[in-house]
């Protein structure tokens, strides 16, 4: 017989203390509820990305300055950024080189929807790196998922994929998608307007579950 790790847990006193957190956090930052109060009537959510209300606190704190690997809220209160913006600031924030660099290509032009020089230099030096000789650009993560799974269909000739229960590889329809009580899978709870049914698509098995992957 197996015990739960969240058996014993009172829920009444952890709702208690969460109350008590949120009530803190919003007392101790006004501008950033302030600023949110102002964005939930011209945002969905209040927010710009729809992920950012996933926030434990009821709003998320808004920015006021990124340096290195520090960020400060408008509130005044600094914290170390563990994410670097969700990898886009792996060099931290706002290191001269590239504050130089983007200021300079932003000077000529970024959205002109053509190859530049910079481009050309980037795919060397990614093929010199990585010893792989071609190379496209994707915006997002979710972009380059959608695009590796395209190829990978046209290459293998397999209609399905395979995902772990509750993997993360951004919104892509065919991995969104969480095992259910009866095995078969299905789409995660909150995914809004899946484009087909997920069994269509997609195998799912537990992570760590070597016979079901096999």
């Amino acid at each position: 017989m197996t015990t739960s790790v969240w058996e014993g847990i009172d829920r009444a006193r952890l709702a208690e203390l969460t109350a008590a957190e949120r009530d803190r956090y919003a007392a101790e930052h006004p501008r950033s509820r302030e600023l949110f109060e102002r964005t939930s009537r011209s945002l969905l959510g209040g927010v710009p990305m729809s992920w950012m209300t996933k926030w434990a606190a009821g709003f998320p704190p808004g920015l006021a300055e990124a340096q290195g690997a520090r960020v400060t809220d408008l509130d005044g209160f600094e914290y170390v950024d563990l994410c670097l913006g969700d990898t886009g600031a792996m060099a931290g924030h706002a290191p001269a080189p590239v504050v130089e660099a983007v200021a300079r290509r932003a000077a000529g032009g970024i959205t002109a929807m053509l190859p530049t020089e910079d481009a050309a230099w980037v795919g060397e030096e990614l093929a010199r790196r990585f010893g792989l000789p071609r190379w496209q650009f994707a915006l997002t993560a979710t972009d380059a998922n959608r695009w590796v799974l395209r190829i990978a269909r046209h290459i293998t000739r397999r209609p399905k994929v395979l995902v772990f229960s509750w993997c993360y590889h951004g919104t892509v329809d065919e991995t969104f998608v969480v095992r259910g009580e009866d095995g078969r899978s299905r789409s995660r709870p909150g995914n809004v307007g899946p484009a087909v049914d997920p069994a269509t698509t997609t195998k799912v098995v537990e992570f760590n579950d070597i016979p079901a992957l096999e």
